[in-house]
């Protein structure tokens, strides 16, 4: 269940990096696209969660393990992977 919902995640956080040429505007401290791509993942990870009668998370939640994938190489990968065990209660 790991492996394919971090895939799932990792498919629609590749779509939502699509739009980051037309979100370049700062927002605060962030890129528009930054905050966008935020929002994507709250909505698709609180949609399993709601799936599965968990309680939604929390933008701040979110951000704190966004903030553990942020500076690698591989990225994506991890913040997908992050998002689902955010999903799934494993975080």
């Amino acid at each position: 269940m790991l492996q394919k919902l971090t895939a799932d995640f990792l498919r629609v956080l590749n779509d939502a990096q699509k739009h980051r040429p037309e979100k370049s505007k700062r927002v605060g401290d962030e890129l528009e696209w930054v905050i966008y791509e935020r929002e994507v993942m709250l909505q698709a990870i609180n949609a399993v969660r709601l799936q599965r009668k968990r309680p939604r998370i929390t933008v701040e939640e979110l951000h704190r393990v966004e903030e553990t994938a942020v500076g690698h190489t591989d990225y994506s990968q991890k913040f997908a992977l992050y998002c689902a065990q955010l999903a799934l209660r494993l975080w």
